[in-house]
């Protein structure tokens, strides 16, 4: 529980709190001291998305869904991007690719690396246990610095999940097969709460994280710079968790970065 450094890193309020302070918060929690942030919260990310979409579309941005890149050349202006149907010329290309942004990386010609595709996975407890917690709980963070461990997140619709959990795998697009059981959730959750019972559970959604180190390192930050390669590009890539909480103030750096590109 590193509260001077996330004190360091603009976060107010922080402060540990013992078994006393968490009984009156969250009950069933069993923890003799805890780091309590009281700015935190959670955010709906579909609507987040759609928000983002739709602003983006009254400012005039044009989004082409379902469009693979096929191949690009760079030319002393800028980059030619080729798609199944056209081809775009742009000035400066952000490589915002995700789980893909080593493959769309070799494409235009910039730097080379190594997306890790490693899946997370949610349980969701049953609407009689979902009281049980009211915010968001966290455990110690993961010894191998891969997560921040499986924990209670309570959902804008009212669902509580369990989760997510860590596991690197070969393929990118694999969301479902060899799904954790239900009993692994059990386990996690009882190290926090009493009374989790597997029956209390069934499988939620999963994620694929894009990382940027193999499982036998700990942790690499986000890419997000000019290409070393490629004055043409500008990377936002490696963005895992959490990349979505920070999505707009990486948008606001990757915007600067364009910005310096194109004066």
């Amino acid at each position: 529980m590193d509260i001077f450094k996330g004190t360091a890193n603009g976060v107010d309020g922080l402060t540990i709190v013992d078994r006393a302070f968490i009984r009156s918060r969250e009950p069933a929690v069993n923890a003799l001291a805890a780091l309590w942030s009281p700015d935190s919260g959670f955010v709906s990310a579909e609507d987040l998305v759609k928000t983002l979409l739709r602003l983006g579309e009254a400012s005039g941005v044009m989004f082409l869904p379902g469009t693979a890149l096929l191949g690009a050349e760079t030319h002393g202006d800028g980059v030619a991007l080729r798609t199944a149907r056209e081809t775009i010329h742009a000035r400066l290309v952000v490589n915002a690719a995700g789980l893909y942004a080593d493959d769309v990386s070799r494409m235009l010609g910039g730097e080379r690396f190594t997306i890790y595709p490693c899946r997370g996975e949610y349980a969701e407890l049953s609407a009689a246990k979902r009281s049980l917690v009211k915010g968001l709980v966290y455990p110690v963070p993961h010894a191998s610095g891969h997560g921040l461990g499986v924990h209670f997140v309570p959902s804008t619709g009212g669902q509580l999940w369990l989760g997510p959990t860590i596991r690197y795998q070969s393929r990118k697009d694999d969301y479902e097969s060899d799904r954790e059981p239900l009993s692994a959730f059990a386990a996690s959750a009882g190290e926090m709460i009493d009374g989790i019972t597997v029956d209390d559970l069934r499988l939620a959604g999963s994620g694929i994280r894009a990382k940027l180190h193999p499982p036998s390192e700990s942790f690499a930050d986000f890419m997000i710079r000019r290409d070393r390669e490629n004055p043409f590009v500008v990377q936002a890539s490696g963005m895992d968790s959490p990349g979505l909480t920070s999505c707009l103030a990486v948008g606001n750096l990757v915007s600067e970065i364009v910005a310096e590109g194109l004066s």
